[in-house]
């Protein structure tokens, strides 16, 4: 424990101390080195941030932080793992929102993110940005929707996974403008950024780490973005409620989870030390570089709102009758 410095310490021990959690867990956890899991592959916006904390999180556990990536189902092949697994606290997975969508679609669902996990706390929020390639034609999101229009079932865009956040953000424009387009999933943010790239695809709803890099080149051309408000990385880049899908906001979310079981004192450990983390100069700039914004909370706190998420997108899949048909 000699790496933890007397500030962080001191940051840990006051959270636990609040959480009526005994100082003895901190001395014996962790021992050894701590491996952080995405479920999305290298570059995607889970990894992104997860390479950018991991060095702060590493020096507030005392211990080293090891990032591994196992894509698969729009990151719910890793969670359901994680979901069944030791509960020693030496797995941490960075999930996502689509935890709270995906996992309605199969008749059998893998698991319940409210209740299948030991939850450990929000991590950011990243808003969604439309891109295209240059040579599609259309120059902005109503020119698309025209574009769309004209040509039905003949366009198609990308997605990390069926059920992700943004396959669903994507059809919910496509119903909202009478279109109709194709569906085309990959394995990961930035396996149908690159699809894009490749003209493999016309168009992805896109979380901001991969797609920025190629925005900024001008490779890719943003149409809109998800936040209620105009995005500060893309201030000329319109939104889709002041645009094509009046009301439309949204931002995927990212939280810490453990094997369910995991003791409440590891868990606040955690919590205290992520925290502390997010909390760096360092890490805020990585996240804002990347467009997220940093979010901490209690581990009950993240609880509370992953719980009410997979409600409110559980009841919307049964709305649209889409729970249960995969």
């Amino acid at each position: 424990m000699n790496a933890i410095s007397n500030i962080v310490i001191g940051a840990i021990a006051a959270t636990m101390s609040a959480a009526g959690v005994t100082t003895a867990a901190l001395a014996e956890y962790p021992e050894r080195a701590v491996r952080m899991i995405v479920g999305s592959v290298p570059g995607s916006g889970p990894d992104v941030l997860a390479r950018s904390m991991s060095e702060e999180l590493a020096a507030a556990l005392g211990q080293p932080v090891v990032v591994e990536n196992k894509p698969g189902a729009a990151g719910n092949v890793a969670a359901a793992a994680i979901s069944r697994g030791d509960p020693d606290g030496y797995e941490i997975f960075i999930g996502t929102i689509n935890m709270a969508i995906a996992t309605w679609l199969p008749k059998e669902p893998p698991f319940d993110p409210a209740t299948d996990f030991a939850i450990v706390g929000r991590v950011a929020s990243i808003p969604d940005v439309l891109v295209v390639s240059p040579e599609l034609g259309p120059k902005s999101i109503e020119e698309l929707i025209e574009l769309a229009r004209s040509r039905p079932g003949e366009l198609n865009f990308s997605s990390p996974g069926v059920g992700s956040l943004q396959h669903m953000g994507t059809d919910t424009m496509a119903t909202m403008n009478g279109i109709e387009m194709v569906h085309v999933p990959y394995k990961g943010g930035k396996a149908a950024t690159t699809a894009v790239l490749a003209g493999e695809v016309d168009m992805f709803m896109a979380g901001m780490p991969p797609a920025i890099p190629h925005i900024k080149t001008g490779a890719l051309l943003a149409l809109a973005v998800s936040s209620a408000q105009p995005f500060p990385l893309l201030p000329d880049v319109p939104t889709f409620t002041d645009t094509v899908m009046p009301g439309y906001s949204a931002a995927a979310w990212y939280g810490l989870f453990m094997a369910k079981g995991t003791p409440d004192d590891i868990v606040a450990v955690v919590n205290a030390a992520a925290n502390q983390a997010l909390s760096d100069p360092n890490v805020i700039e990585r996240f804002a570089n990347a467009g997220a914004a940093v979010e901490t909370s209690t581990p009950e706190q993240f609880a509370e709102f992953v719980a009410a998420e997979a409600a409110r997108w559980k009841k919307n899949l049964e709305e649209l009758g889409l729970a249960g048909t995969r």
